[in-house]
């Protein structure tokens, strides 16, 4: 899925949360991603932007947007994506329910419009977005990940490695992280973000977000990293 998918982090806490990641591609800055988090009494909303600046937009310009909301015990409830690439737009839309999802995608290619619209029974699977805060728990307490993540009409189970507790030092400031290791690349996506091998992270101990990430995509290796 899109750096918006597998990226949407959590620190768990009432009111609204943002945090913003410059992306890096050889030794370029080509796009930023901001998610903001708002938690309530029974519900979490997780709301996501990436957009493609510098050279990346010169050659090909690119955004993405999203969100989803679920229970505050990570169940889907609502999902939406809006992926612009170049001409072309993809829009899905997902209804969560506890026997089944509504999946909606619709595909914009100049004047032609592709709509798939079914009904997929529902194995307890959580979108991606609340998924990001599932994994992310579960990989810093040790805790075994079973819940699969559906997207794209599918469902996929990405393999996850808790490799270390280290530090990382980023803009000169030295936080306290978890390193592991994620493959998400059987997840289908397409465009230049479609993964083709091992991400390596750093989750921050304490607050449970994303500090940095290594991630193989179609283009090669990007850096994703905290803005402070």
């Amino acid at each position: 899925m899109s750096l918006l998918l597998l990226l949407a982090f959590f620190s768990i806490s009432y009111g609204a949360v943002k945090n913003c990641y410059t992306i890096r591609y050889l030794f370029f800055d080509v796009a930023k991603m901001c998610i903001s988090y708002k938690y309530e009494k029974n519900k979490i909303k997780i709301e996501a932007h990436a957009f493609s600046e510098g050279l990346l937009k010169l050659i090909r310009n690119v955004e993405y947007y999203g969100f989803a909301v679920s229970s505050k015990d990570f169940q889907s409830r609502k999902f939406h994506f809006y992926r612009r690439e170049g001409s072309v737009r993809e829009i899905h839309d997902y209804l969560f329910y506890p026997a089944h999802i509504i999946f909606k995608k619709t595909v914009i290619k100049g004047a032609e419009e592709k709509v798939e619209k079914k009904k997929i029974k529902n194995d307890g699977y959580i979108d991606p977005f609340t998924a990001s805060l599932y994994y992310y728990r579960q990989i810093i307490n040790r805790e075994k990940i079973y819940k699969k993540i559906f997207f794209n009409g599918k469902s996929y189970y990405i393999p996850v490695k808790r490799i270390k507790d280290t530090q990382i030092k980023i803009n000169g400031k030295r936080y306290k992280a978890v390193y592991a290791e994620i493959d998400p690349s059987k997840v289908k996506v397409g465009g230049v973000i479609q993964p083709t091998g091992i991400w390596k992270i750093w989750i921050d101990k304490k607050k449970k977000i994303l500090l940095k990430g290594i991630l193989k995509i179609r283009v090669g290796f990007v850096t994703v990293e905290i803005k402070r």
